[in-house]
């Protein structure tokens, strides 16, 4: 691959990502609302905040595009179904810059040479997925933390798993840096926890099969039947189209309780007001989760979470403590919702809970790290070229 890191080229960041702006709806004007985007948001901040220049240019299903969002330009890559590698290595070919390979390091990419990657969370952790698929994703990770001079972990879990299946030398190419959470803007409401019969129960997530939607879905059945004056909230988008956004349309319309099923998408700025009107939020993922930015918000919320053993969610909640944590199934995330809503006391204690360790992934401390590994990384580069 071609070095094109010299010159001006040396003061930009190009991340190469499969997903940012809103290539799902051709609504190029804001990013898609899960927590890849966000977390590729934060990462342009943190750029700008070094007077650097960051650059994303990320896959789309349609056209190519190439437009500026807050300042960063964004380019779009059209691919074909099945070449995500062949995009990747093509991105990369015209990137300038420090490259930071912000998704789909599974897939055996050709990195350019002193390049970052990060993984949001082991994707492949499903029973559904051939064992023989899993065995590749091992050779591609291993591939990867030979060529990157530097991989980001967003939970312990992708580190355990490296540590387990790869070879790699140096303990220090896998940096472990959870996800953040602004904890000033995410702050406990103020206010009487609500009784049994009116709690808001709350899934701020992408509407999609591995976040739990269907686990949602099933839980909502049960607790709308069983509490007459009960909401459930599913604050999350959904991919237009999707055999999922059919069965959650179809579902809800036909509904007996529909007119106790919300569902409202928020911007990066107005989640806010999600957390601020439940009283229990729901994080039920099936497989393919990192540390949840949204699992982090309601926690910061002061809000207690029922969440799935899955991935990075085990960092985040202490079962008993500042939540519950159950196998991913509605048939165990049920029964805990309910002790949840039933015991108001309880609801408070874990709340305060959450809240306490939501402090300790502020995103202060992330934003120095990601800048000083950028720092080093571009001090790293310069040396190589002089």
């Amino acid at each position: 691959m071609m070095n094109k890191t010299k010159g001006n080229a040396g003061r930009t960041v190009t991340v190469l990502t499969h997903s940012y702006l809103n290539g799902y709806g051709q609504d190029y004007t804001r990013p898609f609302g899960g927590g890849l985007e966000r977390y590729v948001d934060l990462l342009c901040r943190a750029v700008k905040e070094l007077g650097l220049t960051p650059v994303v240019y990320q896959l789309t299903y349609y056209e190519s595009f190439d437009t500026v969002y807050e300042g960063v330009r964004v380019r779009g890559w059209p691919f074909e179904a099945g070449h995500i590698t062949e995009a990747f290595e093509q991105m990369a070919e015209s990137a300038e810059g420090l490259l930071i390979y912000a998704s789909c390091i599974w897939h055996p990419i050709r990195y350019r040479p002193g390049s970052i990657g990060i993984c949001h969370g082991i994707n492949w952790d499903t029973p559904f997925l051939a064992a023989e698929t899993k065995t590749a994703i091992s050779q591609h990770i291993n591939r990867a933390l030979r060529q990157l001079d530097r991989i980001v972990s967003v939970d312990s879990h992708f580190q355990t798993y490296c540590r387990a299946v790869c070879e790699f030398e140096d303990p220090a190419s896998i940096t472990l840096l959870p996800n953040p959470v602004d904890t000033s803007c995410f702050v406990p409401r103020s206010g009487i926890s609500s009784t049994a019969g009116s709690v808001h129960v709350l899934y701020p997530r992408r509407l999609s099969f591995e976040r739990g939607l269907v686990t949602m879905m099933l839980s909502a059945d049960e607790l709308l039947r069983r509490y007459p004056g009960m909401t459930v909230e599913f604050a999350g988008e959904l991919v237009d189209g999707s055999m999922m956004a059919a069965v959650f349309h179809l579902w809800h319309e036909a509904h007996p309780y529909r007119d106790r099923i919300l569902h409202r998408t928020y911007t990066f700025e107005t989640i806010r007001e999600a957390y601020h009107q439940a009283d229990i939020a729901v994080i039920p993922t099936l497989y393919s989760e990192g540390t949840s930015l949204s699992c982090l918000e309601a926690m910061s919320c002061g809000l207690p979470v029922v969440a799935t053993n899955v991935g990075g969610l085990n960092d985040l909640i202490i079962d008993g403590v500042n939540g519950r944590l159950a196998p991913p199934s509605a048939e165990a995330v049920t029964p805990a919702i309910i002790e949840l809503i039933e015991q108001p006391r309880l609801r408070r204690r874990m709340g305060t809970a959450a809240r306490r360790a939501a402090l300790t992934f502020d995103q202060t401390r992330w934003f120095a790290e990601w800048k000083s590994i950028i720092t080093s990384q571009l001090a790293k580069l310069d040396g190589v070229r002089r």
